[in-house]
């Protein structure tokens, strides 16, 4: 099998020519934050703001408290790190949704001890609630092992990502781990699981029953096997970074590609399979995998062939509610990825029912790329304050110390109370048997939402009047009439009065 994501100090090549600082269009800025990191190689958030950083081969991890780190450091060394291998070490870390009052980090890493792949909680304790100088420990000893049997037979293809989503599940991705096993429900290679921590009991232990952490709504819950149970999403080379949309609790999953294509999944439901070992993007692979099958395409692929490449998902921005500023309005929704050793930053956008490049702004650096010169960066964030917060592991030669966490802004931006309302296109569109709305609006306001036919008539009444807050919202309409019947294909208006003005859609609706 052919080497992925290669995220070894040794293995500096793909490295070569990466800046400082990224190249951005006008009135964005890339700005550091702390550096000085070793090997940092994934990131997340406190509710407070307080950062959490690990470092893949040091195992330890870090705290930043407002922009610098924290005055006890590290946090904690998590103990039997394996980090041989060159995708091996400490590559996740996340933190419950119920924090403080349930003070638990979680982390991804290879096993020292057994070749594995683990995923452990720990309890934190020390300054829970920021009311001091935000300090924060981990004693070892707090280590609750969810899980520690998914296969690491190879030095590479683990996954990496640990991230709550908005149902307050916990959802992790692991690697094919250089094997044919990403069809193989039961085999936890090249999949993402869905599990549920909240009846997890405190203090040290495990590993977790199987029954204990499985959700009742899993896609595949009726399972006569306790892996395929903890299923969300199959058929994967390796989902090293995937993302949680803000707005709907879809999943943005980068799958590292072996020689043709690196790819952009998005997982909008559970049980989706997205074709590896069979296909490579929307190409057969070059592999005989038994029981392989094409199952869906990405939402976007670039060629990778000539170079190496590795795909990393930045996810979909979304300007949080209480964030003073951010990026511009027109970006709301949009995806960003970019190639590990190519530099490149990317922005999708929706186009005619799927996702595209977006059109070039103006300052871009080159026509397809947003941003360039964000070589060896591993991880990304939109951080509370509106900015797209990213990892760089380290500089161009992977230096030690020289890993950094830094941020992307826009100087131009404006306070949201003060924009508009903003009513985004459909999607899909062209839809079939029902599409998503979804709107932004800048303040409190009372919302009305109804869908129209081409003779001015009102057919389905979906929402309102209600008072909504200041963020982002949407409706899933399902293609029925107020009465319950399928519409019939054609072109309708959806209409929404919302801070006591109209704002409206077309919506075309196909057999």
């Amino acid at each position: 099998m052919c080497a992925g994501l290669a995220l070894a100090a040794g293995i500096a090549v793909g490295g070569r020519g990466a800046r400082a600082q990224g190249s951005l269009p006008t009135d964005f800025e890339d700005g550091g934050v702390v550096s000085g990191l070793e090997f940092p190689t994934g990131f997340t958030f406190l509710p407070d703001g307080r950062v959490l950083v690990v470092e893949q081969k040091t195992a330890r991890i870090r705290l930043i408290v407002n922009g610098a780190l924290a005055a006890t450091d590290p946090v904690a060394t998590i103990p039997d790190v394996r980090n041989t291998g060159g995708e091996q070490g400490l590559l996740g870390i996340a933190v419950d949704p119920g924090w403080p009052a349930r003070p638990y980090l979680y982390v991804h890493c290879d096993d020292a001890l057994t070749p594995a792949i683990r995923i452990s909680r720990f309890t934190a304790t020390g300054d829970l609630a920021f009311s001091a100088d935000g300090s924060l420990t981990v004693d070892p000893a707090t280590r609750y092992d969810l899980l520690n049997d998914a296969p690491d037979q190879a030095p590479n293809h683990n996954g990496g990502t640990l991230r709550f989503g908005l149902d307050g599940m916990l959802y992790a991705s692991l690697g094919d781990d250089g094997s044919c096993g990403a069809q193989d429900l039961v085999s936890l290679r090249g999949v993402l699981l869905r599990l549920d921590v909240s009846r997890l009991p405190a203090g040290p232990g495990g590993p977790a029953p199987r029954a204990l952490i499985t959700p009742a709504d899993n896609p595949f819950a009726g399972s006569a096997d306790a892996n395929q149970r903890l299923v969300w999403a199959y058929g994967l080379r390796n989902p090293f970074r995937f993302q949680v949309d803000a707005f709907d609790g879809s999943l943005w999953v980068g799958d590292v590609g072996q020689s043709a294509f690196e790819e952009i999944d998005h997982v909008t439901t559970g049980g989706h399979n997205f074709g590896w070992p069979a296909y490579e993007a929307d190409a057969p692979s070059p592999l005989s995998c038994p029981g392989a099958v094409r199952g869906d395409d990405p939402v976007y692929f670039y060629d990778r062939s000539g170079f190496t490449a590795a795909v990393i998902c930045a996810g979909s921005y979304r300007r949080p509610a209480a964030a003073a500023s951010g990026f511009p309005l027109d970006y709301e929704g949009n995806v960003f990825l970019n190639d590990y050793y190519k530099g490149f930053l990317r922005r999708l956008a929706p186009s005619g029912g799927g996702w595209a490049l977006a059109p070039p702004v103006a300052g871009q650096p080159e026509p397809d790329n947003w941003g360039v010169g964000f070589q060896n960066v591993s991880d990304w964030a939109v951080g509370p304050d509106g900015a797209l917060w990213y990892c760089r592991q380290a500089d161009a030669l992977f230096n030690p110390g020289t890993g950094a966490i830094r941020r992307i802004t826009w100087d131009l931006s404006t306070p949201l109370a003060n924009a508009p309302v903003q009513f985004f296109a459909p999607v899909p569109s062209p839809a079939r048997g029902g599409t998503r709305l979804s709107w932004l609006l800048p303040r409190v306001a009372r919302v009305d939402l109804d869908l129209f036919d081409a003779g001015g008539r009102r057919v389905r009444h979906l929402l309102g009047p209600e008072v909504q807050s200041a963020g982002p919202h949407g409706f899933n309409w399902d293609g029925l009439d107020d009465d319950g019947r399928a519409l019939r294909p054609g072109l309708y208006l959806a209409h929404l009065v919302a801070d006591g003005r109209a704002h409206d859609q077309r919506v075309a609706l196909l057999r």
